[in-house]
């Protein structure tokens, strides 16, 4: 954690608002939802995921203290696998199939500019009528103008991680060069170092932090499709190892596997309030918490 922060600014008071007002348009979706209806809407987004690895080690990401082999292994290094192109391309006809027209991200938990197919991958799913938005630390990007050429316009919004800003001076600055460098694409930024959400696996994570009003939550996080760059499918932005075994879209089909049994059970139960009681990932679940 940073201490002796800055005043909190403008841009962080619209970052907190608009985060709140995403979860709460997520609750209204759902909310008049009966607890045993037997069914669940379709996905509101869509993470697909290129490749597995990152060029960063932030203390805030849940990649931090992997060592399960997928993000890193037994001894620390980073684990290095491409979703192949096949299986990407059917994943956008399918879910295109089904009707959905709403935002992609080509990352899970990974740098997506690391993976020289973006381009290609990204006009295609433009093209079946997806909108890309998509998030980055921006190493990449920096010192490649002309691949940010190449992305102005054909994603249709960029959230940049400010990281490495001493004061509110440089942060200011840092997001003058992003806006100058995107003229067609919509940038907006993350500042998860200096506020960041705690996740588990992360640096951040203390079990701790953890009380019996956090978990009689009731959680709305469950709107979204994420798939890993291995096929399987996380209930979450926490689930990343995919405890709850909802299924890989290598073998199944992405409508079975969204509105399997399985899968609306644990969506409905966890909107009620201390459902996240019956699923140990849940219960030590700290995402809604800001620092």
């Amino acid at each position: 954690m940073t201490k002796n922060r800055e005043p909190i600014t403008k841009e962080i008071i619209f970052l907190r608002i608009q985060y709140w007002i995403t979860l709460y348009r997520w609750k209204l979706k759902t909310i008049f939802i009966p607890k045993f209806k037997k069914t669940i809407p379709m996905f509101s987004e869509l993470e697909i995921e290129l490749q597995s690895d990152c060029n960063r080690d932030c203390f805030f990401c849940p990649r931090y203290e992997d060592r399960s082999g997928i993000r890193k292994d037994s001894n620390g290094k980073h684990i290095k696998k491409f979703m192949p192109t096949s299986k990407i391309y059917d994943i956008i006809d399918q879910v295109t199939e089904l009707g959905y027209r709403g935002f992609l991200s080509l990352h899970r938990l990974s740098e997506p500019f690391m993976d020289k197919r973006y381009i290609e991958i990204a006009t295609y799913a433009r093209k079946k009528g997806l909108r890309i938005w998509e998030y980055t630390n921006g190493d990449f990007l920096k010192n490649n103008p002309e691949f940010c050429k190449k992305l102005d316009g054909l994603i249709y919004k960029i959230s940049i991680g400010l990281y490495d800003y001493k004061n509110e001076q440089e942060k200011k600055e840092q997001m003058k060069f992003w806006r100058n460098r995107f003229k067609k694409t919509k940038v907006t930024f993350s500042l998860a170092a200096e506020f960041p959400v705690i996740r588990q696996n992360s640096k951040l994570y203390d079990k701790k932090l953890i009380n019996e009003k956090i978990r009689n939550l009731s959680c709305f996080r469950t709107t979204g499709l994420r798939i890993r760059y291995d096929g399987e499918v996380s209930l979450c932005c926490e689930d990343d190892p995919c405890v709850f075994k909802l299924g890989n879209v290598f073998n199944s089909s992405i409508k079975d596997i969204w509105w399997s049994e399985n899968h609306i059970k644990i969506v409905n139960s966890l909107k009620v309030p201390g459902g996240r009681n019956a699923y140990s990932k849940c219960r030590d679940c700290l995402s809604d918490v800001l620092l």
